[in-house]
């Protein structure tokens, strides 16, 4: 399904309906208040990273500027508010001209608020350095929230405008200490109360000293972000942390505003409204809005206004059906559909919901006719054993069609149906298509069913446990007529996962076992999104979990905590995205060690559930939080081949990844973080100025007031990130660096047996003077010529159509030698172990070309 492009509604979007009720309470957006206010010290010195909390009584407060930045999608139909105040901005900006504009990023994503160019991300900008560039090819734009950086490069347009004054603020009065220890960094969370009805808590945070209580309340609600300070005591603390809004449960909040809300004045309960509207809770707005006019009779002129708001809520919600129905959660879009509330609806958005419901129940009426079409074909085909082979594939199409897989049978649809062609012609043209996708329109059916054989014999192949069951399918797959390197790539890449998941030990959660290197086994789980279809691809996060954490919290922290039924309701059941959590560590592992028992484990996973759940290979993310974050952020730079991207939360980047920079320059990174981390932004610093100012691909988000936390505030805007990534599995050009054995496959190249002095293990950390990484170079020219610049003993080529044309000469070239010249012919039984140990059935290589020379030192 596709969602339908919608014009922005001048009369009922959400800033024509937040007008209304701004006019309706007497002032007007320019009159709306405008707060400042003194917000967390800055702490430019370095601390070793996990360290307790540190309570400086010397650091001073300082008047900062706040800014404020929306991330929106570059196609989203309509603005929520709009309507968005900005204080000011950072200290981090007060040196630095900044402005209130709108940034359109090369990926399309949408940055609002005041932005600010700077040299590094951790250069303090009332200093007098330059920082380590000398230039200012960071962007980063605060939100009061967080403060956002990518590069300068990344920028596609830039629209200059006056920052919206809108965005409405509730303060909510505190006894907020101004003098006392300020909280220069933050090492650990203990444990955290939920806030009470006037929105204080209590956070345990770890010190020297030990276990350090803070009383926290909430001074301020806006609708993106709540301010938590410190609460006045014997010994205060000044602690200003910010929280996103959607991260405190809606009923908590409620009973927060309702505190501090006077029910019998109007003005007051319409700023709520305005609150809930610019929040993008329609519903709730509409309720509170309800409420308002019942209590006050002489503002029935808003009364118009509820239908606007129904109108929003009834347009969000067919955007997450239409959603849902794009990620594969079909059964669940089309029984909202059935249920959509029409009466809240403009016709607009009716017409949609009408065109969705239809287009489903279109496709579900062509899937069972082109069944019965094929079915009456059958009859009319001559040979008996031909029926039953032929019907035999029918039945599967019947039992196993679905939605995402109907498409296969679109060469059927526009030419098979052709009342002039032969019945044997047409249903070959239709199982060509089921077996190895619509593009295959052969119409021998011979050769359709020789294909199904082969396809049942590639399954036992994969399957196998050992080298005599390989062999007596490949010796029987041979003799089949259908038999070649294309057949098997692309029934490869249509059927279902050659091993069977296990059962579910709770709806959608599957445990697995991960083999790593000397035998070791790890448990692994895997989360499936609700009706998951083996004969579809999913994007997969691979989660790793940190040194207080297990692998059930990674699941929970992406999918969700379960429900009364079992189902998990988070962003990865949103999004449909499966979720692999390997318990990657030793037992009372406290941190990372860059080893490759480590690097196999997480590998294996990943191999794992490949063979066993039908997943994307194409959109595979790597991420971890904490000690996770630094596996994840090393195990990324070490086989960049792999990963759609890599999102790392709370990580710190050490040893290895400094001196793999280079390899991130593909490879899409996203970091999270806290400013009050305890000196992380301090060890990151480097690696993160290198990316940015060559323009890589990477985003970092700091959280205001934040310590070394989850950060599940960032969900969202993280699966708006990774829907806009996918791996390049072919890449024309190959510059990369490794420092350890096995690190050596990088997309299409593999070496072994590097120079020894380019080599160090975890174990000889720190390096000895000198050692630098070793550089692994390889590029596809016109006229299918593969150079390859590598000093290894040995290196491997590894080819596919996806690189080179096999129809035509190919030459490879490896440090000035020719390895081959001249045709190239596909090896199937390479193929196939491609296929059985990569387990990427999308992407297996066809041939390889090998040189080897002697050691070299």
């Amino acid at each position: 399904m596709h969602a339908r492009t919608r014009p922005p509604r001048e009369t009922c979007g959400p800033e024509a309906v937040h007008g209304m009720i701004v006019a309706a309470c007497g002032r007007s957006r320019q009159e709306t208040r405008i707060a400042t206010s003194t917000a967390t010290t800055l702490h430019w010195g370095s601390s070793p990273r996990g360290a307790v909390s540190s309570l400086d009584p010397r650091c001073r407060p300082r008047q900062e500027h706040c800014g404020m930045m929306r991330w929106r999608s570059g196609n989203c139909g309509r603005r929520s508010g709009g309507l968005l105040l900005a204080a000011a901005c950072t200290a981090g900006v007060l040196a630095l001209p900044v402005r209130a504009d709108r940034v359109e990023l090369t990926d399309g994503r949408v940055l609002e608020g005041r932005f600010a160019r700077l040299p590094g991300v951790a250069v303090d900008p009332l200093g007098d350095s330059e920082g380590p560039s000398g230039g200012e090819s960071i962007l980063m734009c605060d939100d009061e929230l967080t403060r956002t950086m990518v590069a300068k490069r990344r920028v596609a347009k830039v629209d200059e405008a006056p920052l919206d004054m809108g965005m409405e603020r509730i303060s909510i009065p505190q006894r907020v200490p101004e003098d006392g220890r300020r909280v220069a960094g933050i090492g650990g969370i203990l444990a955290t109360t939920p806030f009470d009805a006037f929105g204080r808590r209590i956070l345990s945070l770890a010190t020297a000293a030990g276990r350090v209580d803070v009383i926290q309340g909430i001074t301020e609600i806006t609708p993106r972000w709540v301010r938590v300070e410190g609460i006045h005591t014997e010994k205060p603390l000044l602690l200003d942390m910010r929280l996103a809004t959607s991260s405190i449960p809606r009923e908590v909040l409620a009973k927060i505003v309702a505190q501090q809300v006077d029910r019998n004045d109007s003005e007051q309960r319409l700023r709520v409204v305005r609150l809930l509207l610019q929040a993008e809770r329609y519903d709730d707005a509409r309720r509170e809005l309800d409420a308002v006019l019942e209590a006050f009779p002489d503002l029935q002129d808003l009364a118009k206004e509820r239908r606007s708001l129904s109108r929003l809520a009834a347009a969000k919600l067919l955007d997450e059906i239409l959603m849902r129905g794009r990620v594969g959660q079909d059964r669940l879009a089309l029984k909202l559909l059935d249920a959509f509330p029409a009466d809240d609806a403009d016709g607009e958005t009716l017409e949609a919901v009408r065109e969705a419901r239809d287009g489903y129940r279109t496709r579900r009426e062509l899937a069972a006719r082109l069944v019965s079409m094929l079915r009456e074909m059958l009859g009319r085909l001559d040979d008996d054993e031909t029926r039953r082979a032929a019907g035999a594939v029918v039945e599967e199409m019947e039992r196993e069609m679905s939605f995402s897989s109907l498409d296969r049978l679109a060469t059927f649809e526009r030419v098979g149906t052709d009342a002039g062609l032969p019945a044997d012609r047409a249903v070959a043209i239709a199982i060509n298509g089921w077996l190895q996708g619509a593009a295959a329109g052969n119409d021998n059916l011979k050769l359709a069913l020789s294909a199904a054989r082969v396809r049942g014999l590639l399954r036992d192949y994969l399957r196998a446990a050992d080298d005599a069951a390989r062999d007596a399918a490949w010796a029987a797959m041979r003799n089949e007529e259908a038999f070649g390197a294309g057949t098997l790539a692309a029934l490869a890449a249509t059927m279902r996962p050659p091993l069977d998941p296990p059962p579910a030990t709770s709806p959608g959660l599957h445990e697995i076992t991960a083999r790593g290197i000397d035998g070791h086994e790890a448990r692994c789980l895997v989360q499936l999104p609700p009706e998951y279809d083996p004969l579809r691809r999913y994007p997969v996060i691979v989660s790793l979990h940190a040194s207080w954490s297990t692998p059930l919290n990674q699941i929970e922290w992406w999918a969700g905590m379960p429900g009364p039924d079992g189902l998990r309701l988070g962003q990865a059941t949103r999004h449909g995205v499966i979720v692999v959590a390997p318990a990657w560590t030793r037992e009372q592992q406290s941190a990372y060690a860059y080893s490759a028992a480590e690097h196999a484990v997480v590998l294996a996973s990943l191999r794992e559930a490949m063979r066993r759940f039908s997943i994307d290979s194409d959109r595979v993310f790597l991420s971890g939080h904490s000690m996770g974050g630094d596996a994840a952020w090393d195990i990324a730079l070490a086989h960049p081949d792999l990963w759609a991207g890599v999102i790392v939360v709370s990580a710190a980047a050490g040893r290895y990844v400094n001196h793999y920079w280079p390899n991130a320059r593909g490879l899409p990174l996203y970091v999270v973080g806290g400013e009050l981390d305890a000196g992380t932004l301090q060890r990151n610093a480097m690696d993160l100025d290198r990316y940015l100012s060559k323009g890589f691909d990477v985003t970092y988000v700091e959280y205001r007031g934040r310590g070394h936390e989850h950060f599940s505030d960032e969900t969202l805007r993280i699966f708006d990130w990774m829907a806009r990534r996918k791996r390049v599995f072919s890449p024309r050009t190959i510059d990369m660096v490794s420092m350890r054995p096995w690190d050596r496959f990088f997309w299409w190249l593999e070496m072994e047996g590097a120079p020894p002095r380019t080599m160090a293990l975890p174990e000889q950390w720190p390096l000895p003077p000198g050692t630098r990484p070793f550089g692994i170079e390889g590029k596809v020219n016109a006229g299918n010529a593969v150079v390859v610049h590598c000093g290894a003993e040995r290196v491997r080529v590894w080819l596919s159509p996806e690189l080179v044309d096999f129809r035509q000469p190919v030459t490879v070239t490896a440090d000035g030698r020719v390895l081959h010249k001249g045709p190239l012919a596909a090896d199937e039984r390479l193929l196939l172990e491609d296929l059985r140990l990569r387990a990427d059935r999308q992407h297996p290589f066809w041939a390889m070309v090998e040189a080897v020379r002697g050691p070299k030192r």
